[in-house]
């Protein structure tokens, strides 16, 4: 009978034996694995001593929201209703915790995964699209300007921390701006152009610009930008969210892949 448990030092080679081609570019479990047992909630799901699945889970109380990622099945125990064990195993939790919403990422084309979603309740909030670049350094002086919460306080937005969507409260909205890390472009006292821009905790090497909206010359600028930080830090990847469909021509920017922001109340 399978059951679910905390991680121990074996699991590691088992799993990342079947977590290598969950995607057709391979998968990423390798490079947060020894980070994920430490932060959070990694369940492993284990049947007869073997580690057959796995799920982590990160809630941030002061956002009521549940973070779920790296859903992962051995091949051989599909379809057996694990993977919602998991999820399942993860929202209890949360919820007894006083966490009221869930989320979960998933790429477009990841039927099997959206499936999964949708039978365990949870709905498509929003789209987003995902570039990728390289860390370059720029010539052009980049300046941006300043902007205060109460700007933003009546919108929804959300920006990207390692890989997860987190709301914009004061008090993410304080450290990013402390950090320098609020890029905005106002025309005539308004914001006309508004990203965010993070270093990842659990992926190396990696700086991650949200995009939240904004002109095409602007959204240029940010670009340039996040590359020129990445370069100065000697960081060799940068990773672009936005929820826009386009973004301007660039030297060296990959192609757009769609994923889906999924959400349920618990």
């Amino acid at each position: 009978m399978a059951y679910i448990r905390n991680p121990i030092p074996s699991d590691k080679k088992q799993i990342l034996a079947f977590c290598q081609d969950t995607f057709s570019w391979g998968d990423y479990i390798h490079e947060v694995y020894d980070f994920w047992t430490h932060e959070g909630v990694l369940a492993i799901l284990d049947q007869d001593g073997t580690p057959i699945g796995m799920c982590h889970g990160v809630t941030y109380p002061e956002e009521g929201m549940l973070w779920i990622e790296g859903i992962r099945v051995r091949l051989s125990h599909r379809r057996h209703g694990f993977a919602e064990k998991l999820v399942s195993h993860l929202e209890r939790n949360a919820k007894e915790s006083g966490i009221i919403h869930a989320y979960m990422f998933i790429e477009s084309e990841n039927t099997q995964s959206l499936n999964l979603a949708g039978k365990t309740g949870y709905n498509i909030k929003s789209q987003w699209n995902y570039f990728h670049t390289v860390s370059k350094k720029n010539s052009i002086v980049m300046t941006f300007d300043t902007v205060d919460f109460e700007e933003l306080k009546n919108k929804e937005m959300r920006y990207v921390e390692s890989w997860r969507w987190i709301p914009i409260n004061q008090y993410n909205f304080e450290k990013l701006e402390s950090q320098g890390n609020i890029l905005c472009v106002k025309n005539n006292g308004k914001i006309q152009s508004l990203g965010i821009i993070s270093e990842s905790i659990s992926f190396e090497n990696t700086i991650i610009l949200t995009i939240i909206f904004g002109t095409r010359d602007d959204i240029h600028k940010m670009i340039l930008y996040a590359q020129n930080l990445s370069a100065e830090k000697n960081y060799s990847k940068v990773r672009i969210l936005t929820e826009q469909d386009n973004l301007p021509e660039i030297d060296n920017l990959g192609k757009k892949f769609q994923f889906y922001l999924v959400e349920k109340k618990l």
